[in-house]
């Protein structure tokens, strides 16, 4: 089932027309971070755009999957404030985004498949709580940390 990105024209309006529209935060190569994205969960580039701000011009790409689009930043002058990555559970601490948390319908073939692919897990296949929120955690080219459930197994 595909999550509706866009709601249809003139259905409600103000904040009962509230949707998200796309999931941004910054990385330090954007080039590096569009290939990863799409080699490793099927994101496509929709498109790149530039735009100036007082460090420069930031470039920004918008990818699409899993029904949600990301918009990836590259921002000149961008500082890595490292407690946002500290090892898991400490990056709870500092306040701000956390992760980027998905769902799924095996996660068992899930893993495997991220692991066929190279990728490293923080965690795999690990139960959040007492037989509940079976989820395994990967991170990207820069650390951001994507959480992916099982969807029978979440709140």
């Amino acid at each position: 089932m595909k999550i509706e990105i866009e709601q249809q024209a003139g259905a409600a309006e103000g904040l009962a027309s509230l949707s998200l529209y796309d999931v941004a935060f910054t990385v330090s190569d954007l080039n590096k971070a569009t290939n990863w994205y799409a080699s490793v969960l099927n994101f496509k580039l929709v498109k790149t755009s530039a735009f100036d701000i007082p460090t420069g011009q930031a470039t920004a790409a918008i990818m699409e999957g899993a029904g949600i689009r990301l918009e990836l930043l590259h921002i000149p002058g961008g500082k890595r404030i490292e407690a946002m990555f500290a090892p898991v559970p400490l990056h709870l601490i500092p306040i701000g985004n956390k992760a980027i948390v998905f769902q799924v319908e095996d996660l068992k073939k899930a893993s495997e498949e991220l692991a066929a692919k190279g990728i490293g897990f923080v965690w795999r296949e690990h139960y959040l709580t007492d037989g509940g929120m079976l989820c395994s955690m990967i991170e990207d080219v820069d650390g951001n940390k994507i959480n992916i459930f099982q969807r029978n197994t979440t709140v």
